[in-house]
């Protein structure tokens, strides 16, 4: 095995994802703070930010957007709440576009419910690429308390009108 393999990424880290991947797209950013290049990967199945993430699933992103040279992922963190990745990239390509379209393509509804004032809670149904099974997630803006049982119970009443109405 060469230098290069898979699309031309660096072979160390083609060989860090798995096979049954389709790598779909690949940009490289400055070197971080530890002297390693920023490397983002796209398959088919997920992301791969090399010194950030180190495999992201794409239903798993609640949303990305693109400000050049800024890759922003806002990524659930299986407690109800988020955490953002903000990536510099030197040469995107179409690293943004396939992000935003993987990540399009996990959602099968997504509903909002207010808890105080404009703020409360996003609940999203995404489909799962490996098992095809349906999930829905209960995602709280910034400022509300995912513990705090009377948002809690808000949101999960709301969630169980969607997920009854819409019959997935």
């Amino acid at each position: 095995m060469g230098f290069f393999d898979r699309r031309g990424l660096p072979t160390q880290l083609a060989s860090e994802i798995p096979k049954k991947e389709r790598v779909m797209a690949w940009a490289q950013g400055p070197e971080r703070l530890d002297g390693e290049p920023t490397i983002v990967v796209t398959t088919d199945r997920a992301m791969y930010a090399h010194g950030y993430v180190d495999r992201l699933p794409w239903e798993q992103v609640l949303h990305a957007s693109w400000e050049d040279p800024i890759l922003e992922v806002v990524m659930l963190d299986g407690r109800g709440s988020t955490e953002f990745l903000r990536i510099t990239l030197d040469n995107a390509g179409s690293v943004p576009q396939v992000v935003f379209d993987r990540v399009t393509s996990t959602i099968v509804m997504r509903s909002r419910v207010e808890l105080v004032g404009k703020r409360g809670a996003t609940l999203v149904a995404r489909r799962d690429r490996e098992s095809d099974e349906v999930r829905w997630e209960v995602v709280f803006d910034a400022g509300i308390d995912p513990t705090n049982p009377e948002f809690r119970a808000r949101a999960d009443e709301h969630l169980t009108w969607l997920r009854e109405s819409a019959g997935i």
